[in-house]
């Protein structure tokens, strides 16, 4: 099995340990390959997913075949309703292997209910669990930020300035392709395309494939 043991939701919780909850949550590894899909939301998926190894993009589409790209997923990151978006019916929010997978698959049920032995590792688990949905309501805040600038423009400067702090760096790399960026902005690929070219001449930023640096 992969080593899931790094991940932020066994924070504080010892190795011996970890192997046991692995047995309380029912814990389970499969493999997927690029462009499978992992899971989706619309069908009832419940658990709690950590992915070992591989990249994945938690992915919206809508009623016209129009693709928007929530989140980017990769090597220790989590994903469920849990953690997740607006799941109502026929929401049509999936997560999609970019490249080959091994995910770990966690019962939700079983970290939600009261441990009968009152184990300090399951509480402890619960907390993590918390503080990794504060981190995502952030993570979600500044999405929305994004979303929110009115031009394409702005929505490539205030994404690539997020990014940037990130990095501590005003050079970094793009996490997505070109492609995948627009659907993560939720814009036109060709206009995004257009703008990033008058952004390049006007000296705003320089790029080298997915690289970004920032000059303004």
């Amino acid at each position: 099995m992969t080593d899931y043991y790094q991940t932020n939701l066994f924070k504080n919780i010892s190795l011996e340990d970890y192997k046991r909850l692995l047995s309380c949550l029912e814990a389970r590894e499969k493999h997927f390959s690029a462009g499978e899909t992992i899971c989706s939301y619309d069908s009832g998926f419940g658990d709690l997913g950590i992915i070992g190894a591989g990249t994945a993009c938690v992915v919206r589409y809508e009623y016209n075949g129009a693709r928007t790209i929530l989140e980017r997923l990769g090597p220790q990151d989590l994903f469920g309703r849990i953690l997740s978006y607006d799941c109502r019916e026929q929401a049509g929010v999936n997560v999609v292997c970019e490249n080959e997978c091994w995910i770990l698959f966690l019962k939700y049920s079983c970290i939600s209910a009261t441990c009968t032995k009152a184990c300090a590792h399951h509480h402890q688990l619960i907390q993590n669990l918390l503080n990794l949905i504060s981190e995502r309501a952030l993570s979600l805040s500044r999405r929305v930020e994004v979303l929110s600038q009115r031009t394409i423009r702005e929505k490539l400067m205030c994404y690539f300035y997020q990014l940037s702090s990130q990095a501590k760096s005003s050079s970094f790399p793009l996490p997505f392709s070109m492609v995948d960026l627009a659907d993560y902005l939720s814009i036109d690929r060709s206009a995004m395309t257009r703008e990033l070219k008058r952004m390049k001449d006007e000296g705003l930023v320089k790029l080298d494939k997915r690289q970004v640096l920032l000059l303004a």
